[in-house]
């Protein structure tokens, strides 16, 4: 290394000596120390400088310095630095420290100024937007060390807060860069193609611009979700879903486009970098590591939209279920008034058995039709409770509670009235069969009582007994259809009250008669008993022939003219009896 040059910086025309130079540098970089703040403000793309990156006035390989690993920039001798403007230079640099990481930009920079075929005067200092650590001026060749020492002498005099290192010679500067990390045109090893660098950038900056898109859509999509309210209706909240759904797929088409992008460029970078082992420059480095983190922030961006969209979609789904049941609810609700009405129109009952059977046929049919609301108001009822347990949110529960309970009260008093109506059916048509059997009854007893007759006096008392057996047994038949529970029915209409009392009347006429008709036929069918006659005997009178004296066959004919009085005069004695009765 050459602390001494050939001639004095002063002697340079129209030129700024080397010392104002770093002196300029070393303030800037004192102002901004990292590349965040300005590529905040005006972010640049290769399309914005791609007419100065082309002349290669300052290129980043990737190499880095042996002490601190810091990221190089070269400053090549083109002789053509002369031709960048402060302004475009200042762009440039911008530029280039912007393809690094935040954590190089931490590091600082280390600087390879190149002048070799140039003189001092084409170093331009002007803002470096970044931290320098240290600057390797390789001197031109036509100054003396003198020259150099005196230069050298002001940098110490000055304090610069970086390292100024002047190189005679290359390789002093391998002293401090291993030639790994050099190109070749500084005698080092590290592959670098200026094209080809240009190249990815391209494809790299594509793919970024793509994945910022794709970041902005998948904002503004999720922006509008959180800002649009839940309709109140099903129909609306079925097609916001399904808009959202097609929304939601699209975006996931863009995420996977740009992610295949990234992929493939990712892909193409590392066959390249398989071609050149030595590769570990800006291609095999810097783009790797670009495209790599741009691939993980779309996957980590689509790993969160997925989230955020699974939640709102579970959100939704629930308010779909919602506004489904309320509106089932709202249907229920007016589908059980219409059949309560209709219940409390059915009052008729019905005055014989086969109009009650028409009705309870109807009664039947109307509660099959009503079967499915029911069964639809207990699923109506199990899904709200669902959506109860699965909402954390307690205004849900507000509002379907109530409903629940409405539903279970209104279904309840349904099936209360709809079991009244068929047991009040059920109770008239049997009190109709009993009522019609009750009548059947009375009208086989007073045929009965019709049939037998009593009037002639010359009943034998074997046939006045067989008719007081059919008298009993008629009697007793009355308990087939139980006569006396007839008493029992008071929730019986107006209407059916007169008849059971009429019905029950004419039974209590038609037993008294029967019983009127037991008492008689009991006395007709008790034997009279005979008075004992004493009969004086008579002398005995000596044997003749039947043709015997005239006397003899008179006296038997009187004595069975006395026997035929008798029986008379018992059956005159009856008949009084018959009558007084």
């Amino acid at each position: 290394m050459s602390s001494n040059g050939d001639e004095s910086l002063t002697q340079m025309n129209g030129s700024e000596s080397l010392s104002s130079i770093l002196t300029r540098s070393s303030n800037s970089s004192q102002r901004q120390k990292t590349l965040s703040v300005s590529s905040a403000e005006e972010p640049l793309h290769v399309a914005d400088v791609a007419d100065l990156l082309h002349p290669q006035y300052a290129i980043i390989t990737g190499g880095r310095s042996m002490d601190t690993g810091s990221p190089l920039i070269t400053f090549p001798d083109h002789n053509n630095f002369h031709l960048l403007c402060d302004r475009d230079y200042q762009r440039l640099i911008q530029y280039l420290i912007g393809v690094t990481s935040l954590q190089d930009a931490d590091l600082g920079f280390q600087l390879i100024i190149d002048r070799r075929k140039n003189s001092w005067a084409s170093v331009k200092a002007t803002f470096f937007p970044g931290l320098i650590q240290c600057v390797y001026v390789i001197r031109p060749s036509g100054f003396f060390q003198k020259a150099i020492s005196e230069v050298s002498s002001k940098f110490f005099k000055e304090e610069f807060r970086f390292r100024v290192i002047i190189c005679a010679q290359i390789e002093e500067l391998h002293e401090f860069i291993h030639p790994s990390q050099l190109t070749s045109d500084l005698s080092g090893s590290l592959f670098y193609s200026h094209h080809e660098w240009i190249q990815q950038r391209i494809s790299l900056e594509k793919f970024s611009c793509q994945t910022t898109l794709v970041a902005h859509h998948l904002e503004t999509f999720m922006r509008q979700i959180h800002d649009t309210e839940f309709p109140n209706s099903v129909e609306a909240t079925e097609q916001l879903l399904i808009e959202q759904g097609t929304e939601y797929t699209k975006l996931k088409d863009e995420i996977l486009s740009a992610g295949l992008q990234g992929e493939e460029l990712l892909a193409e970078i590392r066959k390249k970098t398989e071609m050149c082992v030595d590769r570990i420059g800006n291609i095999s480095s810097i783009e790797r590591r670009d495209t790599s983190r741009l691939i993980v922030q779309l996957q980590e961006t689509e790993l969160r939209f997925d989230q955020f969209y699974e939640e709102h979609m579970r959100e939704l789904r629930q308010c779909l279920e919602l506004r489904r049941f309320e509106h089932d609810f709202r249907e229920l609700q007016s589908k059980f008034d219409g059949h309560l009405r209709a219940l409390s129109e059915m009052t008729e009952i019905g005055d014989t058995v086969t109009r009650i059977d028409h009705f309870i046929e109807d009664i039947m049919a109307f509660k099959e039709s009503c079967e499915a609301d029911i069964i639809r108001a207990d699923e109506a009822m199990t899904k709200g409770q669902s959506i109860i347990d699965c909402s954390e949110k307690c205004s849900s529960k507000d509002m379907v509670e109530p409903k629940c309970n409405e539903l279970t009260r209104i279904v309840k008093l349904f099936n209360e009235k709809l079991s009244k109506r068929a047991e009040t059916l059920t109770k008239a048509r049997d009190l109709m069969e009993r009522i019609d059997m009750a009548n059947e009854w009375c009208a086989k007893g007073i045929d009965l009582l019709a049939s037998q007759r009593i009037e002639n006096v010359s009943v034998p008392p074997e046939t006045a007994e067989i008719k007081l057996h059919e008298i009993i047994q008629f009697i007793e038949s009355a308990e087939e259809f139980q006569l006396s529970n007839l008493r029992d029915y008071d929730e019986s209409t107006s209407l059916e009250s007169i008849i059971v009392s009429q019905v029950l009347q004419r039974i209590d006429d038609v037993k008294l008669m029967c019983e009127k008709r037991i008492v008689t036929l009991k006395k007709l069918a008790t034997k009279p008993s005979r008075p004992i006659q004493t009969v004086t005997p008579e002398p005995a009178v000596p044997l003749q022939p039947n043709t015997g004296a005239p006397h003899l066959r008179h006296r038997k004919h009187s004595l069975q003219r006395v026997s035929l009085l008798l029986r008379l005069l018992e059956t005159k004695t009856y008949r009084d009896d018959e009558f007084m009765s």
